[in-house]
């Protein structure tokens, strides 16, 4: 990986100068490699310079210089780097060289779909759980962000060398699965002919009323119901698996979304897992009672204030159920990732609190996802027939296809409110980024087709010209970056960069395409062929790890 290989240049002649006594012994700080804006600045930039000055007490510029030729001395052997210069106040700007760039093209061929791929994770194990959505109605835009955001850091974890769990959390107790079980048995007497009212807190859209109408009980006369908890709990269970089933559907086979695990918090009582966690806190002497109620001391770990497990009636609250059911994940992951709509901002320093209570700590990582909303032509889309008040995810896709969908969510930084600009989401054009994307894709399969360069077919006849036109320098600098990108999201999860990623190559191979011929006058340069093969590779990986599909033709 490029930004590696120039952090270790970096360093090494960081360490060479306190070796020969020049500067003091310190830990060296975390060397961050950048992309400079202007071409100017070198391919890739580096600011050590400034947290050194503060330790050394010297000027950025000063330690720029006494850097620089130290850094100068080791690229003489290095191929890769061809320049290095340092620009005020102290940057130091590497360029590549345009020899290795060929080469580093020829690798990403020979590579395939292999390219990007590393074991920087080293097998260690790790769970994403995402979606989690309580099974009381559709799937929503708001979950579906989270959905592909999820599967997209999943795989991406998967390419830079983890072992990647998948895990949908089923809330399948609770408040919110008795309403459900309620409303379901209202409508279903309702169209049974038997009178009943349909109270504000039950759950609205018509597809209660569709669930309702699917319903065939057995062995059970309506008609002779006097109470609706007569036969509540009956029609509960079976809605339940009914909703379930549905969600999983959705998810795996029509969103091509991946799970490994669906994890239902009954099992968790059922297991005496919760009680073993429970028991636990107790023996840690991290729990006490108050007003009737057993509380969890989670005010001594970082928390604003000590939190109910169990209420004064019995019941375990949320907060509970979610204490163990992360140690069970942490029995068998070393590490876990809770990908959770923003409005649960509120939970993650009590759940902090909890696994460093365990002995946790450090060992999860959650990311809240900001809210959606649908907008056309200025206006905000909230109607929907099925979900009532708002639009579930299968109408969105219905409408707008998965590739759109799947490549828009993904597009936008977790941390933002996110207005999906359903116009632009139709537009078949350059204008909208995936048809964009996708349509450089399909130009170089069709520009191969042409030459009917086939996998195992010799080669066309071709001059042997190097790289060397700016606008293929640019397309190749860009397509090797990949590696890294990857290895960046997996440690920081701006899964964001990868879709503009996408569109910088698309950009960057049209505007090559435009200026250079592959084919001049019946002769094809192989140099031009071999980069936009590499374009194909690259382009296909991107659009494979986000789950979005790479045509041939359109």
């Amino acid at each position: 990986m490029i930004e590696r290989k120039i952090q270790e240049l970096i360093k090494k002649a960081i360490v060479e100068q306190q070796q020969a006594g020049r500067w003091p012994h310190f830990e060296v700080p975390a060397i961050a490699i950048e992309s400079p804006q202007l071409a100017e600045h070198g391919d890739y930039a580096c600011n050590i310079s400034f947290p050194l000055s503060g330790l050394l007490k010297i000027s950025p510029m000063e330690i720029g210089t006494v850097l620089l030729s130290g850094i100068r001395a080791m690229v003489q052997e290095n191929k890769m780097i061809s320049q290095v210069e340092l620009a005020a106040p102290g940057f130091l700007n590497f360029s590549l060289a345009p020899a290795w760039l060929n080469g580093a093209v020829d690798t990403i061929n020979q590579k395939g779909a292999e390219f990007g791929k590393s074991n920087a994770g080293r097998q260690k194990k790790v769970q994403v759980e995402f979606v989690s959505a309580n099974p009381t109605g559709p799937i929503h835009v708001g979950n579906g962000r989270g959905a592909f955001l999820g599967d997209t850091l999943a795989n991406i974890l998967y390419w830079v060398g983890y072992r990647v769990e998948r895990e949908y959390y089923i809330n399948d107790l609770g408040k919110q699965i008795e309403i459900l079980g309620e409303s379901v048995t209202r409508r279903y007497l309702q169209n049974q002919g038997i009178h009943v009212p349909y109270p504000d807190y039950c759950y609205q859209g018509e597809y209660i009323n569709e669930i309702a109408k699917s319903l065939h009980l057995k062995n059970y006369t309506l008609k002779n119901a006097q109470k609706i908890n007569e036969i509540k709990n009956k029609i509960k269970q079976t809605v339940l698996k009914k909703m379930v089933r549905e969600i999983q559907n959705l998810l795996t086979n029509k969103l091509r979304v991946k799970y490994d695990v669906w994890f239902s918090e009954q099992s968790l009582y059922d297991s005496g897992q919760f009680e073993r966690t429970l028991n636990k806190l107790k023996e840690k002497d991290l729990t006490y009672e108050k007003e009737d109620a057993l509380w969890f001391k989670s005010s001594g770990f970082g928390d604003d204030k000590d939190r109910v497990l169990i209420k004064n009636d019995g019941a375990p609250t949320y907060f509970a159920s979610d204490i163990a059911h992360h140690e069970v994940n942490f029995l068998t992951n070393s590490k876990k990732i809770n990908i959770l709509g923003a409005d649960h901002h509120g939970d993650v320093p009590r759940l902090q609190a909890a696994m460093s209570a365990l002995g946790y700590q450090g060992k999860l990582d959650i990311i809240l996802v900001q809210f959606v909303r649908l907008v056309e032509g200025g206006f905000e889309v909230k109607m929907s027939k099925r979900g009532g008040s708002f639009i579930t995810l299968e109408e969105l896709v219905d409408e707008i296809g998965l590739d759109v969908a799947r490549f828009f969510f993904l597009m936008y930084s977790t941390a933002t409110h996110m207005d999906f600009d359903l116009s632009l989401a139709r537009k078949k054009s350059e204008k909208n980024p995936v048809f964009y994307v996708q349509y450089a894709h399909a130009r170089i399969c069709s520009i191969m087709k042409k030459l009917k360069i086939k996998k195992g077919q010799a080669k066309p006849k071709s001059n042997e010209t190097e790289l060397n036109h700016p606008a293929e320098l640019a397309l190749a600098k860009e397509l090797i970056k990949f590696p890294d990108l990857l290895l960046k999201i997996s440690q920081n999860y701006e899964i964001h960069r990868l879709p503009f990623y996408a569109v910088e190559i698309a950009k960057k191979f049209h505007n090559f395409y435009t200026q250079c011929r592959v084919i001049d006058q019946g002769e094809v340069n192989q140099a031009r062929l071999e980069l936009i093969q590499a374009t194909q590779v690259v382009l296909k990986n991107v659009l494979s790890l986000m789950g979005v599909t790479a045509p041939k033709k359109m």
